[in-house]
């Protein structure tokens, strides 16, 4: 027996000499194929059962194609084809589906392009291969192959040496052809086993360098799910870990809470930023860190998990527990007094301040996609210095109010639509309407009243304040361009801050708008808030004196409630100087009278008129009269009016104000 195959090696190898440049070609193509199948799979980032479907069909394909021109090349009766390693590794690359593709593909060629005499012994045959292929795929994982090793690919050539064997046997069992016939198929199955060792090595080979490369990107996948400071998970492994936790589960609740260094300016500047971060690496907040380990504890009943949230701040995941729940139970003020403990012991000289947000998770039945709330934590963690603060309903409305101001910019780009009012300011002497202030008056979407410093604060913080500001500016010009020559003599003004006037251009823009509508300048009045931060800024100084310079007045608004007023007024042409109503409304007390004396002085000396805010009496009318302010504006005269009653109460008589 042992002779026999001795003796059937050396027939095959004699027979290998003709047929072998044509089955080294059917390699190559086999080979080249799938190196390009695996390149192009990675580009498309396919998942791992795509790329062994695609395998699978590409051994396949090849196959066919090699089926289809072999069947030209020689007359026996056997043909110099590759056929059971293509069946073996189709089946072992593609899997169960690439290995059923493949297994079809080849079969059809051979009963298409070599006509298959016992087509029962051939489908067989080939099934024997395929279930080598599946059975070495569970042996071992096409998909990670890492490092490749000899014995590996002397297993899989053994398996399918294997499988050539019981594949021929079978099909000799049941197959009726003469033994020349079943001598000559055994001597072209021997003859193709050195090059399908040389194929599998070069495929393994590939797969192995595809699976390092994997590897390589795993890793650098997982480095970027952690921070290089703490080692702890970052927010990138906080959002797939939300994903995770939700999977296949009911709706639960969830919180998360952000402990953060609130004096974290402080800490920077003591320590400097690599410095601050080796601090922080020692504190005990880190991975495996002795107070995290301690903080955990405390909150173990909510099995909770740690996130480095930012450079300074600390994620915790907390499951199963609600927010009222958290805000009741008071749990996490303690785990925050204990962290600033732990982190002025591990930091000599500097006094740590930690603030914490909770945030309620809601679950991806309630959201489009699960995501880190970033906003509402944020606004949380602003809203205070140093304690908890729980984003309850209370801080959701504000959020909400936020939202709805800040969609309102989109309306007021059309100057009719800015709900723009108009609060007279009446001559003291004579009661005539000298101009107005536009203030704003917005309603929230259940019609309550919205105070315009709300707003204001609001769009400050999203960045927004000078598109507002130019918003109004703009519906006060088109509403003194619709009223033309109905209000002579009535100027109307707007507040601007520090935002516009460090804008290069502001002047200039708001003199192309005052052409663009026809209006004289002198109708439009600037007030100046915020002229504390305005003193020393040479772009404000630019855009001021060239809006003075072309007729624009300026009007100083709240003075008298800053260090500044007085530099301001002198160093800027101001035509009007507003008193603050607070001073207007204490004129009982002496050093306020003082005060009020002085600046209305100091007005006129520098030839500016004079505004008392908040007259709401006629004693205070008459008081301020007295003292030598030139107009009132306040609630003795009137609210603040829609432009259509301004107009008509300015063109109504003059106001007969008490001696």
């Amino acid at each position: 027996m042992a002779l026999g195959l001795v003796d059937l090696m050396f027939e095959s190898l004699k027979r290998l000499a003709p047929d072998a440049p044509l089955l080294c070609l059917q390699g190559g193509a086999l080979v080249g194929l799938l190196a390009a199948v695996l390149l192009v799979s990675r580009r498309l980032n396919l998942r791992l059962p795509e790329r062994s479907l695609a395998m699978g069909v590409a051994v396949g394909l090849t196959g066919y194609v090699v089926g289809a021109l072999a069947s030209t090349y020689g007359e026996g009766v056997v043909r110099p084809t590759l056929v059971i390693d293509f069946l073996f590794l189709g089946a072992f690359l593609g899997g169960r589906v690439g290995g059923l593709a493949c297994f079809a593909l080849v079969e059809l060629a051979r009963w298409q392009f070599a006509g298959i005499l016992h087509p029962l012994a051939a489908l067989a045959d080939g099934s024997v291969h395929v279930m080598a292929g599946w059975l070495m795929r569970h042996v071992l994982d096409p998909q990670a192959l890492l490092p490749l090793r000899l014995r590996t690919v002397c297993l899989v050539w053994v398996m399918r040496l294997a499988s050539t064997v019981v594949g021929a046997m079978v099909g000799s069992l049941i197959s009726d052809s003469p033994d020349e016939v079943l001598i000559s198929v055994w001597q072209g199955r021997s003859t193709v086993l050195p090059i399908s060792f040389i194929i599998i090595y070069s495929l393994l080979q590939l797969l192995s360098n595809d699976a390092q490369i994997d590897a390589q990107h795993a890793r650098e996948q997982e480095a970027l799910r952690l921070d290089p400071v703490s080692g702890l998970a970052n927010r990138r492994a906080l959002n797939e870990f939300m994903v995770q936790s939700w999977q296949g589960t009911a709706e639960r609740p969830a919180c998360l809470a952000v402990l953060e260094l609130g004096n974290v300016r402080d800490f920077l500047s003591r320590y400097g930023h690599e410095q601050a971060c080796q601090q922080w690496r020692a504190s005990g907040l880190e991975q495996g860190g002795a107070l995290l380990q301690e903080v955990l504890w405390r909150l173990r009943v909510y099995r909770p998990w740690a996130f480095q949230y930012s450079d300074f701040s600390l994620g915790l995941f907390l499951d199963g527990v609600s927010l009222p729940h958290l805000e009741a139970s008071r749990e996490l003020e303690p785990v925050l007094l204990r962290c600033e403990q732990g982190l002025a012991e591990a930091w000599p000289g500097f006094r740590p301040v930690l603030r914490c947000a909770v945030v309620e998770l809601a679950s991806p039945s309630q959201t489009e996609g699960l995501t880190v709330p970033y906003r509402e934590i944020t606004m949380a963690l602003n809203s205070l210095f140093a304690g908890v603060a729980y984003f309850n309903g209370l801080m959701q409305r504000d959020t909400a109010l936020d939202a709805f101001i800040e969609s309102q910019l989109g309306f007021w780009s059309d100057p009719a639509r800015m709900p723009i009012w108009l609060q007279p300011k009446l001559n003291l002497v004579s009661g005539q309407v000298m101009g107005a202030e536009a203030l704003l008056r917005l309603n929230d979407p259940q019609e309550r009243p919205i105070a315009p410093m709300r707003v204001i604060s609001a769009l400050r913080r999203c960045g927004r304040l000078f598109e507002f500001e130019w918003a109004s500016v703009t519906a006060v010009v088109h509403l003194l361009r619709r009223f033309g020559r109905g209000l002579p003599g009535v100027s109307m003004a707007v507040n601007v801050s520090a935002e516009s006037l460090r804008r290069q251009g502001f002047s200039e823009a708001v003199w192309r708008l005052l052409a663009q509508c026809q209006v004289p300048p002198d109708q439009l009045r600037l007030e100046i808030v915020e002229w504390s931060e305005l003193v020393n800024d040479p772009q404000v100084r630019d855009n001021l004196q060239d809006l003075s310079a072309r007729g624009v007045p300026l009007s100083i608004d709240d003075f008298g409630t800053g260090y500044s007023n007085l530099l301001l007024l002198t160093r800027f042409p101001f035509s009007e100087v507003k008193i603050d109503q607070t001073l207007v409304n204490s004129l009982d007390d002496l050093k306020s009278l003082a005060v009020v004396e002085h600046i209305v002085e100091l007005a006129h000396r520098c030839q500016a008129s004079v505004v008392a805010e908040g007259v709401e009496t006629p004693s205070l009318a008459a008081q301020v009269r007295s003292l030598g302010a030139d107009m009132g504006q306040g609630y003795l005269f009137s609210q603040a009016l829609p432009p259509d009653e301004f107009l008509a109460y300015c063109q109504r008589p003059p106001e007969v104000l008490p001696a």
